[in-house]
């Protein structure tokens, strides 16, 4: 049968065959491979974005934290600036706090407030900013209330710079304004 014509014509045909199922196989590896590496430079784009917008969320929501320390170091600076204004003195001696209310119990809200400002700025990363800050509202207000009162311009002082480093760090990066006014 090796020899007969029929056979060595669907030997060929087989062949053929063979050939063509090989070429398409080989065709189809290509598109696969092609795709293959498409997929790969979309999925690293997208993972890029995701890293991006992850970067940038995680500044804003950090920004957001500075900010938050820099309103409730600010409240702060507002009310001992507040207290220390109603507080009337004559000579070495309180007479009266204007809006009412006693020295200890006004000075307590004060210290509510340094303490709510040191609990929350010592969860934030050691920096100058922050030991400026914690160095600021940890002082002791004295029983006598001439005491504090001799000291109010350096309180006011220490405040207001550790009100200031904390700002700068506060401040609203452009990029998140662009954003918005688009």
């Amino acid at each position: 049968m090796p020899n007969d014509p029929s056979y060595a014509a669907v030997r060929l045909r087989l062949d053929d065959i063979a050939l063509r199922l090989s070429i398409a196989s080989l065709v189809v590896a290509l598109v696969s491979t092609v795709i293959a590496l498409v997929s790969t430079v979309i999925a690293n784009r997208a993972r890029k974005d995701a890293e991006r917008i992850a970067d940038r969320a995680h500044d804003e929501w950090a920004q957001q934290k500075w900010f938050d320390l820099y309103f409730l170091t600010n409240s702060a600076y507002d009310a001992l600036d507040k207290f220390l204004a109603d507080c009337n003195f004559q000579g070495n001696r309180l007479i009266s706090i204007r809006g009412g209310g006693d020295y200890p119990t006004r000075s307590n809200e004060i210290i509510r407030m340094f303490r709510e400002i040191l609990m929350m700025a010592t969860v934030f990363p050691k920096c100058p900013a922050i030991d400026t800050l914690c160095n600021a509202v940890a002082v002791k207000f004295e029983d006598a209330p001439v005491e504090m009162y001799s000291r109010r311009k350096q309180l006011q002082e220490n405040l207001m710079n550790a009100m200031m480093d904390i700002r700068d760090n506060a401040l609203v990066d452009s990029s998140v304004l662009k954003r918005v006014t688009k």
